[in-house]
């Protein structure tokens, strides 16, 4: 009685976590060819799951999200220099004429919208067609 009962323990824990590492192999493919694409000849070094969400590490340092279809939702540059090729041109164009020698360390889409964090400590809201929504100092 008791092993039945750790064993009820155990696996209802289980069904509880909030997260859980996969193997990259797990991901979507267009996960993995974002990832691909953007960041090539960088290992994966971490890959979590949850109900809503994949979460990804590489080896230099940049965390990744994707939405469980394996849409792209956030980049993390952790001081790396993150890819304006990433975002749509018209909201990379504005970047680049907003602050033309900023570099960009995260960014975040939201439904119509890009967050965009820039190594200036600005944050620019950005609509799917370039608009400038607004930004912010980000101390």
């Amino acid at each position: 009685m008791k092993k039945v009962f750790i064993l009820l323990v155990v696996f209802s824990s289980l069904l509880m976590a909030d997260e859980w590492k996969i193997d990259p192999a797990e991901l979507p493919q267009s996960a993995i060819d974002f990832i691909n694409k953007f960041f090539p000849n960088n290992r994966i070094i971490l890959a979590e799951r949850d109900r809503k969400k994949y979460e990804i590490v590489l080896e230099n340092g940049v965390e990744l999200e994707f939405f469980i279809n394996g849409e792209f939702k956030e980049v993390e540059g952790n001081y790396v220099a993150v890819p304006p090729e990433i975002l749509p041109k018209t909201v990379a164009n504005t970047v680049a004429m907003t602050f033309p020698n900023a570099i960009i360390t995260k960014i975040e889409k939201k439904w119509n919208l890009y967050e965009v964090k820039l190594n200036n400590s600005m944050e620019l809201y950005i609509d799917v067609n370039g608009q400038l929504l607004g930004q912010k100092f980000d101390d």
